[in-house]
């Protein structure tokens, strides 16, 4: 009985260590392969369609917002306007860890050495489907095109509350946006 509540303690613990991996934000850089980051292409010399792969919507949005701010200002452009966004919800459906567990009594045995022989067995079986999806955990794609803009601090003035819909500043973006970096 100690053996099967130890095994099963241990596949819990594997199982929700497994899992954990999945939590937590992505790395920001490059999407390589079919993994988590961003992917830009120019459409034409003010326009790009900017794209981020993260674990949840808001994080996708985000990154995207904050490529379509680098991209503006590596262009010498002080802002940008999306045109039009999108999202992909790719969900892995279902854990791709499973455990059992399973439990086999038997007799038999040899007698009169030890008495009368009887046998408990106690399997347990980890199946992991799929590594790499396992310790992925969901995927979201948020997509969008942009407008690279110069918009002076006269033509912002002008506006009575602000900016236009769906525009950025860059630098604001960037000074928001930009994933911390932790040092000691």
């Amino acid at each position: 009985m100690k053996k099967l509540i130890l095994s099963m303690v241990a596949t819990t613990v594997l199982t929700v260590g497994l899992s954990s991996c999945a939590t937590g934000p992505v790395a920001y850089g490059p999407a390589q392969d079919n993994s988590f980051g961003f992917a830009s292409q120019q459409i034409e010399s003010d326009r790009y369609h900017v794209s981020f792969t993260g674990r949840n919507a808001d994080e996708a949005h985000n990154l995207a917002l904050l490529r379509a701010a680098e991209l503006s200002k590596g262009a010498g452009f002080s802002h940008f306007r999306v045109i039009g966004s999108g999202v992909d919800h790719q969900s892995q459906g279902g854990s791709p860890v499973t455990t059992s567990v399973g439990v086999g009594i038997g007799s038999g045995g040899r007698r009169g050495h030890y008495g009368r022989g009887s046998r408990t067995n106690v399997g347990v079986g980890i199946g992991i489907n799929d590594l790499g999806r396992a310790l992925q955990g969901n995927k979201v794609t948020v997509g969008m095109e942009v407008i690279l803009l110069n918009i002076t601090p006269e033509l912002e003035g002008e506006q009575s509350d602000g900016l236009a819909d769906n525009v950025y500043e860059a630098d604001s973006v960037i000074s928001s946006v930009r994933p911390q970096v932790f040092s000691n």
